[in-house]
């Protein structure tokens, strides 16, 4: 919970920066254990993957905590077209299902996938949305770890 608190202060303190759009780069890794072998490999890509399809960003906050590595950038840019380079992102390699690539605009407002027409992300493990099998605890956590390590194999070092 101080994870998560912490988070929310150093984004709202990015948000009161008054940047047109602010990213938050965070690891979507289910269960206790944040830190797999392969976690920081793969949030390594991503930040590789950053400067290549956004111009200029300004780092704003680099950290890790018990949730694991997270990243908030400020961008003199549109929200909502960050907002479609980092679903493209998101897509660009499989194991990407695993990094969130969150964006507000300069009053804090969420840019959802569902504001810009796309489908909610799919479950890790079947067809269903995620957030419909969160919920309702469709799937065990063992089987939810399977494909999350799979996801990491290609990372790992």
């Amino acid at each position: 919970m101080a994870a998560r608190d912490s988070r929310q202060e150093a984004l709202a303190q990015v948000l009161s920066e008054g940047h047109p759009a602010t990213l938050f780069l965070s690891m979507n890794i289910p269960g206790p254990e944040k830190m797999l072998p392969g976690v920081v490999e793969l949030y390594r890509w991503m930040l590789d993957q950053l400067p290549v399809h956004l111009a200029s960003p300004t780092i704003e906050r680099h950290a890790s905590d018990l949730l694991g590595p997270y990243l908030i950038l400020g961008l003199d840019a549109d929200p909502v077209a960050v907002k479609e380079i980092c679903i493209r992102l998101e897509a660009v390699h499989p194991s990407a299902r695993l990094i969130d690539l969150d964006i507000y605009a300069r009053d804090g407002t969420q840019i959802d996938r569902g504001t810009l027409g796309h489908a909610r992300r799919s479950c890790l493990v079947c067809d269903g949305f995620a957030v419909d099998c969160i919920r309702s605890g469709r799937h065990a956590l063992d089987e939810t770890l399977r494909k999350v390590h799979e996801l990491l194999a290609p990372f790992r070092a």
